[in-house]
C-alpha cells in the first residue's frame, strides 16, 4: 500500500514505523529538517522536507497515487487543508486527526464532504475512552474488545502469588472461557506454552468472555470493588471530558483537582452534583493529605506537563492509592512510567497512531488492536477454508494462538479440539513475525 504521512511528530513517527515495518511503502512530509532527518536514519521510509499545505510538496511525495494519506501533522489546520489537497489531487482515502474536534459539532457531515476526510479522529477523545475503560473495568491495566463486546483481551499484572503462579499452564485449572495469550517478563514478550509457569510481577494477557476474565482476576488474588473512588489530576481537554463521561457510571464518586483557577470554576459549573472540584496543585503532599486522595481507587494525571504527572502519581500510590494512570506526552517517557511502578501510561498520540492502523489494515481484518507498542497484534478474521478443521489440525504457527471462534452469534474459546468452520469469525491473538501466515491461513 502506498501511505503518504503529514507530519513527523509523535504520531507521524510511530505509525510510520509500524508501516515501514508492514512492508508498506510510506512517505512522510514535515517542515522541519531535523525530524524529516530522523524519519530516515530511523525508518525505511521516503521523508520529504516541505510544507504539507502545499500541492507541488503532495505530489512530489506521492499523494496523487496514495492508497492512503493520513494528515496528523500538530496544527488542525494544517491537517484539514492537507485533506482537501489530497482529496483533490486523487487520494483514494483520507484520515483527518483533529485536537479539538468541537468545531464539527453540527456541521460534521458539511466538513466531511467538504474537506474529503474519510475518518476523522481525536487524540483528546481517544484517550478519554481509554481511560474511561480503565476505570470501568477494575483491576486490568488495559482492555480491548472485540465481536461487538462480546470478547475481551485484558491484561493484568500479578501482584502476588497465587494458584496461577509457579504451576505450568497445563496444569493450571482456568476458567472454561479464557485464555492466556501473552507473558510480558521483563524485556521478553512472548506467547506460552503448556509448560511456561506465571510468575509474580508478571504481566500477562488474558482473552475471552468477560465474565470468565473476571473469574480470572479473582484467581489471581484481585477482589472485586463495585464501587470506585476517582481523583482527577487536571480539569482540561482530558480531564474534562472524562470528568463528564464518569458522572454517569454507576458507583463512582469523583474528585477533580485543577491548578489554574478559572478552568476549576468552568468545570465545577458544568459538572453535576456527584463531582467535586477544587483548585489547588496535585502535587503539594499538604493538599493530598488534606484531601484524603490516599482512600482513592484511582488516581488519573491528566496534565501536559509529564513531569508533574509522574510526581503526582508517585506520590498519589504513596499515600495509599490502589492504581495510579498518567498521560504520557512525550512517548520516550513510557519506559520510565513502567520504572517508576505507575500501573499504566497513556500515550494520546500513540493511540492515535493504533487507531489509525485499525482504518489501514480495515480492508482484511473487521476489527484489530496493536499490543504492546507493536509487539503483538490481535486480528479478527473471516475463516475462508476449504473444509472444517479442529484448532490443532490448522497448522498456526508458533506465536499465534486463536483467542475466540464466532459462529452465529455464539461466542467460543476454543480448545485444540474445538471446529473451526469456513466463515466462521476468529479472533487471533499473533507475535508481528506470524502475522502474514495467520492471514493466509484463514484466507485460503
Amino acid at each position: 500500500m502506498n501511505i503518504v504521512v503529514v507530519g513527523a511528530g509523535e504520531v507521524g513517527h510511530h505509525l510510520a514505523d509500524i508501516l515501514s515495518r508492514e512492508r508498506h511503502a510510506v512517505s512522510v512530509v514535515d517542515p522541519d529538517p531535523a525530524k524529516a532527518r530522523r524519519m530516515m536514519e530511523s525508518l525505511d521510509v521516503q521523508a520529504l522536507v516541505g510544507d504539507g499545505t502545499r500541492a507541488d510538496v503532495l505530489m512530489q511525495a506521492g499523494a496523487s497515487k496514495a492508497d492512503l494519506v493520513v494528515a496528523v501533522a500538530d496544527d488542525d489546520h494544517v491537517n484539514m487543508l492537507a485533506c482537501v489537497l489530497s482529496k483533490g489531487l486523487g487520494a483514494k482515502r483520507v484520515i483527518l486527526r483533529l485536537k479539538d474536534t468541537q468545531r464539527l459539532e453540527g456541521y460534521r457531515y458539511f466538513y466531511k464532504q467538504t474537506l474529503g476526510f474519510d475518518v476523522v479522529l481525536s487524540t483528546e477523545d481517544l484517550a478519554a475512552e481509554e481511560i474511561l475503560s480503565t476505570v470501568r473495568e477494575r483491576h486490568a491495566l488495559e482492555v480491548e474488545s472485540f465481536a461487538d463486546g462480546r470478547v475481551q483481551l485484558r491484561r493484568l499484572r500479578l501482584r502476588e502469588e497465587s494458584e496461577l503462579t509457579g504451576t505450568p499452564l497445563a496444569e493450571l485449572r482456568l476458567p472454561a472461557g479464557v485464555l492466556v495469550a501473552a507473558v510480558i517478563r521483563g524485556d521478553q514478550f512472548f506467547v506460552p506454552t503448556g509448560e511456561d509457569e506465571l510468575l509474580v510481577s508478571d504481566h500477562i494477557y488474558v482473552i475471552g468472555e468477560a465474565r470468565d476474565c473476571d473469574a480470572f482476576e479473582r484467581l489471581a488474588g484481585e477482589k472485586a470493588a463495585w464501587n470506585r473512588s476517582v481523583v482527577i489530576m487536571g480539569a482540561g481537554g482530558i480531564g474534562r471530558t472524562v470528568t463528564h463521561r464518569l458522572e454517569n457510571t454507576p458507583g463512582v464518586t469523583i474528585k477533580v483537582i485543577e491548578q489554574d483557577g478559572a478552568r476549576a470554576r468552568a468545570l465545577a459549573m458544568s459538572a453535576d452534583s456527584s463531582s467535586l472540584v477544587l483548585e489547588g496543585d496535585a502535587t503539594d503532599l499538604d493538599l493530598l493529605i488534606e484531601e484524603r486522595i490516599g482512600e482513592a481507587n484511582v488516581f488519573i494525571a491528566t496534565t501536559g506537563d509529564d513531569e508533574d504527572n509522574m510526581v503526582a502519581c508517585q506520590l498519589a500510590r504513596s499515600l495509599g492509592v490502589e492504581r495510579t494512570v498518567a498521560m504520557v506526552n512525550k512517548a520516550s517517557y513510557r519506559q520510565i512510567y513502567d520504572m517508576l511502578g505507575i500501573d499504566q501510561g497513556i500515550s494520546p498520540r500513540i493511540l492515535c497512531a493504533n487507531e489509525i492502523l485499525r482504518f489501514v489494515r480495515s480492508g482484511s481484518p473487521s476489527a484489530i488492536a496493536v499490543i504492546g507498542d507493536g509487539k503483538a497484534e490481535v486480528l479478527e478474521l473471516t475463516a475462508r477454508l476449504a473444509e472444517s478443521k479442529k484448532v490443532k489440525d490448522l497448522g498456526l504457527p508458533r506465536g499465534a494462538v486463536i483467542g475466540a471462534v464466532v459462529r452465529q452469534d455464539q461466542v467460543r474459546i476454543p480448545t485444540g479440539d474445538t471446529t473451526v468452520e469456513n466463515g466462521d469469525q476468529v479472533i487471533v491473538f499473533t507475535l508481528p513475525e506470524t502475522l502474514e501466515q495467520v492471514e493466509r491461513l484463514f484466507r485460503g
